[in-house]
């Protein structure tokens, strides 16, 4: 079973990672079911939420409150921010960047989709934002799973619009790279660069290891999560 992770937050005690291609489509009941299984996971405890691709956040202090939102019909949002033990979250991604940011002692957990319009609306920092309201306390740090790099993530010009001239690759044609303009929004909030590791991961351009919507227009889906045992 292969898994994309941070060692820094493992070493915290937060089993998180990213899924490849081998794990399956993670759209599939079973194939998250048999994830969770194999890391001794209840997936009753996984926070999961109808992303659409936007700036909501969804905040959950402890494992009741969870449960509750667990319970509750599935929200609209884009993006976790935990804080507590024995629950975590999960979200979908084929291009998107899973961006993972926590606190010094990863007692404060973000997890967002960070679609291109979410990284326009300034998901990232917002996300941090949220994390401090809650009690996140820096240093702060940031991971992110596989997603499309500059590479092969052209744009038309109303998209190129949306983002500061720096993160455009301009040849002949337009490109985004998200990876940077997250790490923009981020040193902007005060993290270290050494803080923030990006890798350079493209789900479009590996089409061995990844799905990928733009590549192969279909819905098959990578799975990140968090969870704090």
């Amino acid at each position: 079973m292969k898994l994309y992770s941070d060692p820094r937050l493992l070493s915290l005690g937060v089993v998180h990672g990213t899924t490849d291609r081998a794990m399956g489509n993670m759209r599939l009941a079973e194939n998250t079911q048999a994830l969770f299984d194999k890391l001794f996971i209840p997936e009753e405890n996984i926070l999961r939420f109808k992303q659409v691709h936007s700036d909501t956040l969804v905040c959950a202090g402890s494992l009741q409150q969870a449960r509750q939102i667990q319970a509750d019909a599935l929200a609209e949002a884009d993006g976790w921010v935990l804080k507590g033990s024995g629950f975590g979250a999960a979200i979908l991604t084929a291009d998107c960047v899973p961006l993972i940011l926590w606190d010094v002692h990863a007692q404060v957990v973000g997890l967002s989709h960070c679609g291109w319009r979410g990284v326009a609306a300034q998901l990232p920092l917002k996300t941090l934002q949220k994390m401090q309201e809650m009690g996140a306390k820096g240093p702060f740090s940031a991971w992110a799973g596989p997603h499309i790099q500059s590479c092969c993530f052209e744009v038309q010009q109303d998209v190129a619009e949306q983002f500061p001239g720096c993160v455009i690759v301009k040849e002949d044609k337009k490109f985004v790279d998200l990876s940077k303009a997250i790490k923009q929004q981020l040193l902007t909030a005060g993290l270290e660069e050494r803080n923030i590791q990006l890798p350079h991961l493209c789900t479009c351009g590996d089409k061995v290891k990844f799905f990928s919507y733009r590549r192969d227009h279909t819905k098959d889906a990578l799975l990140t999560f968090v969870y704090r045992p």
